[in-house]
């Protein structure tokens, strides 16, 4: 394959990434500006919701499928075909259950919350369609599907920036969200459908043999991908129940400021991880480019934990203003659970190469089990900051620690343990690296 086509696709997939951040970023200055924090705490709280389903949804086959379609380009049309079918009937579930809890429960006292929380759950059946995209990666043909979520990204983002300003209802901000989905999904399909010369996406050609093996590889990680987002959300969800929507709109807005750069973290990790996986059988190189990749991980969230410390509150001021001066502090707590975020992309794939996916699972579990510990006793305490420094502990002991406890994982853990050490250590490792030549 072109090695200058495969360069412009992996730019087209990563630019695709900074313009959803800085458009998420930006609608989220608006909004939390418009609604103020109590009712920007609400909106959060129900996106909380809708979130920890996702990996329900997904059923942990995005890594999976990119495995199969590598190792089996011949079965392309059977591995979208089946995952599409599968995607689509786990989301649908999903929103099911949803509207049944609505209907059947008093989850919320506002009819307005309600509705909301359902016009987004059904919105959210509609990423399944997201599949798709995988056939644009196998064809190197992201450059199309990426000029299509440009434009949706971007008019969908001045739609919602539009309604916080003038209506300030979170109903009509939740039907943009799930309208956004829906047309780039239909884009997902208007694209492949002028591309692909054959039908790749058909129903015809789901392997229910195939469906099950997959659904049984990808158990490990439906499982870790919940207990993921539930350390990554159930912060939010406890402030509500414990504190109130307020907190959970100062909390809301420093969160986003922090987890907005883990995207560089992952697009580092997939731009090199291919070339790691070349030297696996080369046990030196392979364990020196590990190294290599965590060490730049680690420097570059080391760098933006001081720098958001520092600067934080500035920031928090000037885009937020003074409501959500609370922020600030969660926000300089919040940052340094990058240091641990940034090196977990790498352990993430580093097990899915060594097939240690019920690791995945057990180290994420870990982090639900002491966010949740650690969020009871310090949320009643210190609010928001409490939950700042809960999510700090949690990726802290899941992303770090947890990595000790196998002799299986210990190897990663160890990396990262140089890692960390590598400002004290810096000069002493590459001088002997400059000897040895």
């Amino acid at each position: 394959m072109n090695f200058k086509k495969i360069v412009s696709n992996t730019s087209w997939l990563i630019t695709d990434k900074i313009v959803l951040m800085a458009a998420n970023l930006l609608v989220t200055v608006f909004l939390a500006r418009s609604l103020g924090p109590e009712l920007y705490g609400v909106f959060s709280y129900i996106l909380a919701i809708v979130a920890i389903s996702a990996p329900i949804s997904a059923l942990g086959l995005n890594a999976i499928v990119t495995r199969e379609i590598v190792n089996e380009p011949a079965w392309l049309n059977k591995i979208i075909s089946t995952t599409l079918f599968l995607r689509l009937c786990a989301a649908v579930l999903v929103g099911v259950f949803f509207v049944t809890l609505i209907l059947v429960s008093n989850l919320f006292t506002d009819e307005t919350q309600s509705i909301t929380l359902a016009v987004l759950a059904i919105g959210n059946i509609f990423t399944s369609f997201q599949v798709l995209d995988f056939w644009f990666q196998a064809k190197v043909l992201a450059k199309n599907v990426t000029k299509m979520k440009f434009l949706i990204t971007i008019f969908s983002a001045l739609l919602k920036i539009t309604v916080a300003i003038f209506y300030q209802d979170i109903f009509y901000i939740a039907v943009i969200y799930a309208l956004e989905i829906v047309i780039i999904a239909i884009g997902f399909i208007y694209i492949y459908s002028s591309s692909a010369k054959s039908s790749v996406f058909n129903f015809k050609n789901v392997d229910f043999v195939y469906a099950k093996k997959l659904i049984k590889q990808s158990s490990w990680l439906i499982l870790s991908g919940i207990a993921s987002i539930i350390y990554l959300k159930i912060d939010q969800l406890m402030l509500n129940s414990m504190i109130g929507p307020e907190s959970v709109g100062t909390y809301a807005v420093a969160s986003r400021l922090s987890e907005v750069w883990y995207f560089f973290a992952n697009a580092l990790v997939i731009t090199l991880f291919p070339t790691l996986l070349k030297l696996k059988n080369d046990s030196v190189n392979y364990r020196v480019k590990l190294q290599s990749i965590c060490d730049a991980l680690f420097i570059s969230a080391l760098f933006l934990a001081i720098f958001v410390t520092i600067f934080g509150g500035f920031f928090i001021d000037i885009l937020f203003g003074a409501p959500y001066e609370q922020s600030t502090t969660i926000l300089q707590w919040h940052i340094w659970a990058s240091l641990f975020v940034f090196m977990r992309a790498l352990a993430s794939k580093w097990l899915i190469a060594e097939g240690l996916l019920k690791f995945s699972l057990l180290t994420h579990g870990i982090g639900a089990a002491i966010n949740v510990t650690a969020n009871y006793f310090l949320i009643p305490i210190y609010q928001g900051e409490g939950a700042a420094i809960a999510t700090v502990l949690s990726y802290f002991s899941a992303s770090f620690l947890a990595f000790f406890i196998s002799k299986s994982t210990r190897v990663i853990a160890i990396i990262m343990l140089r890692s960390i050490l590598l400002p004290f250590t810096l000069a002493r490792r590459y001088w002997y690296l400059i000897s040895e030549k």
